[in-house]
């Protein structure tokens, strides 16, 4: 339909098909009833927070949304936040580097341990690369 819509032949070369999220062990779906909206979550938590909780894992897998999940992305982005706070000398490599852990199979968990480990510039790139800044 895009090809359609646009006239770009071929429109997309790759895709991907990501993990099925699931509340309580079920699909959440609109005909079971059971959305967790954006909107909602985001009276109490920072779109960082929401972006982080969904990011923090592999995209592949299935996932079981919990409350508790929010409130551990909340903390670790307040982690990372902390750690961009710190001074720690420019590296050279920190944007490669984020780019060579995202580059394998997408590991944003992997990136985000660094770069709280790191801090510093890492930690404001990985912040800023991610969408969480």
């Amino acid at each position: 339909m895009a090809e359609s819509f646009t006239g770009v032949r071929p429109y997309a070369r790759a895709w991907l098909h990501a993990g099925t999220v699931t509340t309580g062990g079920v699909k959440m779906a609109k005909s079971a009833g059971n959305l967790v909206l954006v909107s909602d979550l985001l009276a109490g938590y920072p779109a960082a927070a929401i972006r982080l909780m969904i990011l923090d894992r592999s995209w592949a897998d299935d996932w079981d949304y919990r409350p508790d999940l929010l409130d551990a992305a909340a903390g670790r982005l307040e982690s990372l936040y902390s750690a961009a706070g710190r001074t720690v000398p420019a590296s050279p490599g920190a944007r490669a580097g984020i780019g060579r852990l995202l580059a394998a199979d997408l590991n944003v968990r992997a990136v985000i341990d660094a770069a709280i480990e790191t801090g510093g510039a890492a930690a404001r790139t990985a912040a800023a690369v991610l969408g969480l800044s």
